[in-house]
C-alpha cells in the first residue's frame, strides 16, 4: 500500500474564537511564555480532537516526527518576519490572528547591501533570540529540545522563505518590476537575501546545539511570474541553497503547473508541497517518486460538501499514482472543521491510518 496520510493544523485566530487564546507579543518573544501557553493549547486540541492528527502547529511547516519529546521554542515566528524586523520593520501582535512586521523596510534602501552589512547576531531580535537560546542551554529544563528560529521542531530541518516572496516582503512589488527591468539589480538582492538565510540559519543552529539537515522553502509569490523568469531569477538561487544546506522541500501557494517542469530542476528536491490548484497527476509524470505534501484551497475547501471533499480526497489519490503523499490543512477561522476531518475519514475508508499520536 502507497504511502498516504494526513495532517492538519489550527491557525491562531481559530483558537482564540474557540478557546480564547490570546497570543500576544510575550507569547512570541518570552520561551517561558510560549511553553505555558502551548501546553495548554495541546490539552485543548487533544480533548477537541481525540482520534484526528489535528496540532497546534505552525501551518505546514512541521514534521510530526520532531515534536515526539518536549520542545522549547524560541524565536518561533515566521522566516520572513524575523528578517524584516531585524531590518527595521516593527513587530505587529494582533493576539487574535497570526502576527506581522511593517510593510517594506527596504523599499527606500539599498537593500542587497544592507543585508551584506548587517551583522545578525547583534541586532535585535536576533541578539534576542541568540541570548536566550545561551540561558536555556545553561539553565532551561531538562528533558526538553530547543527549537531555534528558522526551525519548528528537532529534525533539524530549516524554513524560509523563499528569495522572491521574501524580496516581497522586504521591498514590495517593485521587485517584480526590477526583474523586468533590472534584471541584474533584482538578482543581486534575491543572492542577498539567500546569504542572509543562509548565515541566519547557521547562527541559530550552532547557539542551539541544532545540526542543520534540510530546508524547507516557502517560495509562496513563485506562483506569480513564468517558468522563464523562476530559472533565471529563482532556480540559481534556490539550488546554490540546496547544494550548501541540505535536501529541499519546496512550498508554493497558487496554482503552479506552469511550474512543474522548472521543479524538475531543483537540485536535491525532497518534497513538493502544494495547493489543490497544482495538478498532482502532472506532478507525477515529472516526478513519480517524489514526495508531495498536497493542500486543499481555502476556498474550495469552506464552499464543499463533506461528500465533494472525499470525492476529492479519492480523486488526489488517483492522480497520485502510488507516490508518497500527504494531505495538510491548516484550519482557519469560519472554516467548516467538519469538511477538513471528511479528509481523515475517506482515508480511513480507503484502509490508510489516520489516528492521532501523542505530540508535544
Amino acid at each position: 500500500m502507497p504511502s498516504i496520510s494526513a495532517l492538519g493544523s489550527v491557525s491562531f485566530a481559530w483558537l482564540h474564537a474557540h478557546a480564547g487564546f490570546s497570543f500576544e507579543e510575550s507569547y512570541f518573544l518570552d520561551p517561558a511564555v510560549r511553553f505555558r501557553q502551548d501546553a495548554a493549547i495541546n490539552s485543548f486540541l487533544d480533548e477537541r480532537f481525540p482520534n484526528d492528527p489535528v496540532y497546534n502547529f505552525e501551518a505546514g511547516l512541521v514534521q510530526a516526527e520532531g515534536r515526539t519529546r518536549p520542545v522549547m521554542l524560541v524565536g518561533g515566528l515566521q522566516p520572513n518576519l524575523i528578517l524584516g524586523a531585524a531590518l527595521g520593520a516593527q513587530f505587529v501582535f494582533y493576539g487574535d490572528k497570526d502576527p506581522d512586521i511593517t510593510p517594506a523596510p527596504l523599499a527606500d534602501a539599498d537593500a542587497a547591501d544592507r543585508l551584506r552589512q548587517t551583522d545578525w547576531a547583534q541586532v535585535w531580535p536576533v541578539e534576542l533570540f541568540l541570548r536566550q537560546l545561551a540561558e536555556l542551554r545553561e539553565s532551561g529544563p531538562p528533558g526538553y529540545a530547543l527549537i531555534p528560529p528558522f526551525f519548528w521542531d528537532v529534525t533539524g530541518r530549516a524554513t524560509i522563505h523563499g528569495v522572491l516572496t521574501t524580496a516581497q516582503k522586504l521591498v514590495g512589488e517593485q521587485v517584480f518590476v526590477d526583474i523586468m527591468e533590472r534584471p541584474d539589480s533584482a538578482f543581486d538582492l534575491l543572492e542577498a537575501i539567500a546569504d542572509a538565510y543562509e548565515r541566519l540559519i547557521r547562527l541559530c543552529s550552532e547557539a542551539a546545539g541544532l545540526p542543520v539537515t534540510g530546508l524547507h522553502v516557502g517560495e509562496c509569490s513563485g506562483c506569480m511570474i513564468g517558468p522563464e523568469a523562476f530559472e533565471a531569477f529563482v532556480l540559481p538561487v534556490l539550488n546554490r541553497m540546496a547544494d550548501r544546506i541540505g535536501p529541499v522541500r519546496l512550498h508554493t501557494c497558487g496554482p503552479s503547473d506552469h511550474l512543474i517542469e522548472s521543479f524538475t530542476k531543483v537540485r536535491r528536491l525532497a518534497a513538493l508541497n502544494v495547493g489543490s490548484g497544482t495538478s498532482v497527476r502532472s506532478i507525477r509524470r515529472h516526478l513519480p517518486d517524489l514526495r508531495i505534501d498536497v493542500i486543499p484551497d481555502t476556498t474550495w475547501i469552506t464552499s464543499q460538501t463533506m461528500r465533494e471533499v472525499g470525492a476529492w480526497v479519492r480523486a488526489t489519490i488517483d492522480e497520485n499514482a502510488g507516490g508518497p503523499l500527504q494531505f495538510q490543512y491548516h484550519i482557519d477561522l469560519g472554516q467548516p472543521v467538519a469538511n477538513f476531518l471528511q479528509i481523515h475519514r475517506t482515508l480511513r475508508e480507503l484502509g490508510f491510518e489516520c489516528g492521532r499520536r501523542r505530540l508535544f
